[in-house]
């Protein structure tokens, strides 16, 4: 009777455990496709959001009208630059680097040595959107559907930052959709804080 509770315990154990990673993964995925419903459907955002925005930004004084008082809006965009991903040790920029090219296309890398895809930047206010293109001539991952992936809906998106950029990846999309399959590719490599290089 000991071993049956024994092995009863231990069986429970290990599917309580499975479920859990399970739970987090829906759970990332999940998010990762309410993020791009927000690109879908811009004006579903809520207003604490749109609050939350607002005081971020900081005033900051304009030299000609300290006199009066006159304040602007602080509005960093990001430049034309190379960008080294914060707290990654890549002298080669092999992977954990984007060239940020806001007309023709950058290559950007979301597994060392097998998977690269070309994408392309376009500003949208203060962030600049990131779409996919195609996949890179030094791709070879030949298993995920490339063709299939939406070139029409943003994958990332990156936010300027007093030190550089932050990049938030939202995934690849088929027919406007989440590709739920392929949505984490990439996140890894690429999302996270960067500075200029």
């Amino acid at each position: 009777m000991k071993n049956f509770l024994l092995i009863f315990s231990f069986v429970f154990l290990l599917v309580s455990c499975k479920n859990q990673e399970e739970n987090n993964e829906v759970e990332d995925i999940r998010l990762t496709e309410q993020e791009m419903d927000s690109y879908e459907n811009p004006n579903s955002r809520s207003q604490s959001s749109v609050s939350n925005e607002d005081e971020e930004r900081e005033p900051i004084e304009n030299s000609d009208n300290a006199e009066t008082g006159d304040y602007e809006t602080e509005t960093t965009r990001i430049s034309n630059d190379r960008y080294v991903k914060v707290g990654e040790s890549d002298p080669d920029c092999s992977c954990y680097c984007i060239d940020v090219v806001t007309s023709g296309q950058s290559e950007l890398c979301l597994k060392d040595d097998e998977m690269y895809i070309n994408a392309r930047f376009s500003q949208s206010g203060n962030t600049t959107l990131v779409y996919y293109i195609e996949p890179s001539a030094k791709n070879t991952n030949e298993d995920i559907p490339w063709e299939d992936f939406d070139t029409n809906t943003p994958i990332a998106e990156i936010t300027p930052t007093a030190e550089g950029m932050e990049l938030d990846w939202k995934g690849f999309s088929i027919d406007g959709e989440l590709a739920v399959d392929y949505a984490i590719y990439g996140k890894k490599t690429l999302e996270g804080a960067y500075k200029k290089q």
